[in-house]
């Protein structure tokens, strides 16, 4: 037999039991709080593979969606590599047995042999249900969903079939094996901990595949979030476009020349930012701007309005009084403008369903509440936001080396706490995964990352994302994509256990000696950041210092890296290419020690010996394609 851990999410209600309406008749979905376990048995008699033949087919609808179409794909390539022998994708026009069959999304066969109607309310989007009857399988997800969750219901079943783990791009792996059972799937709701994740860095940016398969969303048009970033003057009303107004005299002029008072600082856009209380024709300009996005966007699921990425808020006589009226700060104001162009689009495009995404962020930071009766709630009705309204709290002062909800970073465990008491089910959250003034020293949020997300999850944020350097750079960025998604997915997982599986599979032989270079970077770190410089857990943190990567400090790791690369020198003659794959991989984190040796320590270092230093970081940092050592700048001479 075989144990699946599933991430069941409970409902509004707490139900233990959801009852679910069915086409055929009423049918009871188990679906708990918590993590469960389901011991997972054969059906008798039954194969999905016998003697490396299937007799199996994959069912997508006519008009399957690009989720599902990828998943059957998913599963072919997979089950193919594990046995040595493919099996068929067929559609609905092309179905001649209803025997045998992987059923994936909404088919006419899940209506005739399922019949169960699937609710968005007790399942999220990504989450995913499957059943098995008879000697079909089936994975589908409520219709109003992006189906995406087949597409991870699909990873599931080639988990519980072959063992599939997808590491990293080249790093995929399956069981050989030439027989595979029919499990018996009794229906079960599977619900991811965080309904959208995302981790935007340069390497997954360029690979939406990869994305797909740590189950992450990309924030691209491609994935449904349109007007990704700081975009509220720079992608909607652009202060220096042709203002369409509609009032008499808008003529040739520009918004900014046609209305000066929309803006804060119109003449500098690095200091830009809107005047929400603006008034009802912003309003409405802003409206028939999310309309044309509509238009050009038809399949879009999510909107992103940000504020532009400085520090800067209107301080008119209008804002002023207005928070003194109804918005209480900034970020009230933000929320009370947004509400009004909501209402506004709706009003003229009322079938068209999306969710509109703000930031809480600098300015706009802390939640426009009060308190009565000892309850938290909204400084007045028009700051509370409207179901469509997502708000994406951005702590870019936290501290990553503590947890949210230590001492250390009580603002921010503060204003998440506020945020979630107007927001709840609305919220997402903005964390980081890079140090912006070092890329090629190691951040240390290795040891909070979980307990981040356990806090996420425990104030109600249902949307996650962990931004890393948008250019390509070094510091376990493979180990950080996949032990952070898988995460983000089930946070009731163990991030050492990740850690050390990745390794084993990622570095192979050599996984127990990065494994203690990994380990001595944690301890160096444990004692730097409470004892000499906690401060510097920050994104803008001093962590390329003397005083945290000593002399004998950088020893230790030289003698790991030495160790690493003896452990698979045996490979060169035996496995060239996996030699090759390995050393490159293992050189990858050697370019940090590198980096820290030219940059700190390069007096320990013979005239030859850095030399030789410079010369292997030179060609391995363009063989990595990387491009900065820091947000915005190259390496200046480090590369000449």
């Amino acid at each position: 037999m075989k144990k699946r851990i599933f991430q069941i999410i409970a409902s509004a209600l707490s139900l233990a039991f959801l009852l679910v309406g069915t086409a055929c008749e009423d049918e009871q979905i188990e679906s708990t709080g918590g993590t469960v376990q389901e011991t997972l048995t054969a059906v008798e008699g039954e194969y999905l593979y016998k003697s490396g033949i299937s007799e199996y087919s994959i069912l997508i609808r006519d008009d399957a969606s690009y989720y599902e179409s990828f998943a059957a794909n998913e599963l072919v390539m997979n089950l193919q590599e594990a046995t040595g022998n493919s099996i068929p994708v067929i559609t609905e026009s092309q179905l001649k047995s209803k025997d045998r069959i992987i059923s994936l999304g909404h088919t006419s066969l899940w209506d005739e042999k399922v019949g169960v109607t699937l609710s968005e309310k007790d399942i999220i989007d990504s989450g995913y249900y499957i059943k098995t009857v008879e000697n079909n399988v089936y994975i589908s997800c409520p219709d109003e969903n992006s189906s995406s969750g087949i597409l991870y219901g699909a990873y599931d079943f080639l988990k519980d079939a072959i063992d599939y783990e997808f590491y990293a791009a080249d790093e995929v792996y399956v069981e050989k094996t030439q027989e595979i059972p029919l499990y018996n799937y009794t229906g079960k709701i599977v619900n991811p901990t965080f309904e959208m994740r995302m981790i935007p860095k340069a390497d997954l940016r360029d690979n939406s595949t990869t994305v797909m398969r740590y189950r992450l969303m990309s924030p691209s048009d491609s994935f449904g979030l349109v007007a990704w970033g700081h975009g509220q003057l720079s992608q909607y009303i652009l202060p220096k476009a042709k203002c369409t107004c509609g009032l008499e005299d808008c003529g040739d002029q520009t918004y900014m020349e046609h209305h000066p008072d929309w803006f804060l600082n119109p003449e500098d856009k690095y200091q830009w930012q809107l005047c929400w209380s603006g008034g009802e024709l912003l309003e409405e300009v802003t409206a028939n701007r999310f309309i044309e996005f509509f238009n050009q966007y038809p399949d879009a699921e999510y909107f992103m309005f940000g504020l532009e990425d400085n520090v800067n808020k209107c301080e008119c006589d209008r804002c002023k009084a207005a928070m003194q009226e109804y918005a209480g700060n900034p970020a009230g104001l933000q929320i009370a403008f947004m509400n009004n162009v909501i209402a506004r689009v709706k009003a003229k495009e009322p079938n068209r369903s999306v969710k509109y995404i703000i930031y809480a962020y600098y300015a706009t930071e802390k939640a426009p509440i009060k308190t009565e009766n000892g309850k938290i709630v909204p400084y007045s009705e028009k700051v509370d936001p409207v179901d469509d309204l997502y708000i994406y709290y951005t702590p870019i002062g936290a501290n990553f080396a503590f947890q949210i909800n230590s001492p250390t970073n009580i603002d921010v465990y503060n204003n998440l706490k506020e945020w979630s008491a107007i927001a709840d089910g609305q919220l997402i959250l903005y964390l980081y995964d890079i140090n912006f003034r070092n890329y090629l020293i190691n951040f240390n949020n290795f040891g909070t990352v979980q307990g981040m997300y356990e806090t996420c999850r425990d104030v109600g944020v249902n949307c996650i994302t962990s931004q890393g350097a948008d250019s390509y750079t070094i510091c376990f960025q493979e180990m950080r994509s996949y032990v952070e998604s898988s995460l983000m997915w089930n946070v009731d997982q163990s991030y050492d256990d990740l850690v050390r599986k990745f390794m084993a599979a990622y570095f192979k032989d050599a996984a127990d000696f990065m494994y203690t270079y990994y380990q001595i970077m944690r301890d160096r770190y444990a004692y730097y950041q409470n004892m000499v410089a906690p401060e510097s857990g920050g994104i803008y943190g001093d962590i390329n210092s003397t005083k945290l990567w000593t002399q004998p400090v950088m020893e230790k790791i030289d003698k790991e890296f030495d160790k690493a690369f003896a452990s698979i020198e045996k490979y060169k003659t035996s496995d060239p290419d996996l030699y090759t794959k390995l050393y490159n991989r293992i050189m990858k984190e050697c370019l940090s020690p590198l980096y820290m040796k030219i940059t700190m320590l390069s007096a320990y270092y013979t005239t030859a010996e850095m030399a030789q230093i410079k010369a292997d970081f030179k060609y391995y940092a363009n063989f990595f394609k990387l491009s900065e050592s820091l947000e915005g700048a190259d390496f200046g001479n480090l590369l000449n």
